[in-house]
C-alpha cells in the first residue's frame, strides 16, 4: 500500500489515554481515528458541508501491532479505500514514533436524517472520495 497520499493527522496523547500497564489504553485508538476522521472529511468538503454529514461508523476492524506510550509522537494516516452506493471504506495505520502501531480499516455510512437508513452519497461527498482513490497502474486511475 502507497501511503504517500495519505491524509495525516498528529494526535496528542493525554495522561488520561493511559491504563494501569502504563501504555495507550486500546479505547483511546478508536478516538484517535475518530478524530482522523472528523479532519479528513473536513479537508474534502468545504464547511459547513464536512462536519455536517449525518454519518455513522458501521465497522470498525482495528489489529494492534506494538505498546504506544504516553511522550511518544502519535500519527494517524487514512487513505479512502472504497466507494459503494451509500457507504465508504477507510484504510488506516497509527505510528508511534515513527513506527507502526496499529493498523485496520472502517466503514462509513452516509444516512438519510428522516429514515435513519443508508442513503446514496452526495454528488460533492462521492466526487470528493472517488479523487482520493489510490492509483493503480492500469486502471481507470493509473
Amino acid at each position: 500500500m502507497d501511503w504517500s497520499r495519505a491524509h495525516r493527522t498528529h494526535i496528542q496523547l493525554r495522561y488520561s489515554d493511559t491504563d494501569m500497564m502504563g501504555h495507550i489504553n486500546n479505547a483511546a485508538y478508536a478516538q484517535f481515528l475518530e478524530t482522523a476522521r472528523i479532519l479528513y472529511m473536513q479537508s474534502l468538503l468545504p464547511e459547513p458541508q464536512g462536519s455536517a454529514l449525518p454519518v455513522v461508523l458501521a465497522r470498525l476492524d482495528l489489529n494492534y501491532r506494538r505498546e504506544v506510550h504516553l511522550g511518544q509522537q502519535v500519527e494517524v494516516e487514512l487513505l479512502t479505500g472504497a466507494v459503494g452506493r451509500s457507504s465508504w471504506q477507510y484504510l488506516f495505520r497509527i505510528l508511534a514514533d515513527g513506527q507502526l502501531a496499529a493498523d485496520g480499516l472502517s466503514v462509513q455510512v452516509h444516512l438519510d436524517p428522516l429514515t435513519r437508513r443508508g442513503a446514496p452519497l452526495p454528488g460533492p461527498l462521492r466526487e470528493a472520495l472517488e479523487a482520493q482513490l489510490p492509483l493503480v497502474a492500469g486502471g481507470p486511475h493509473g
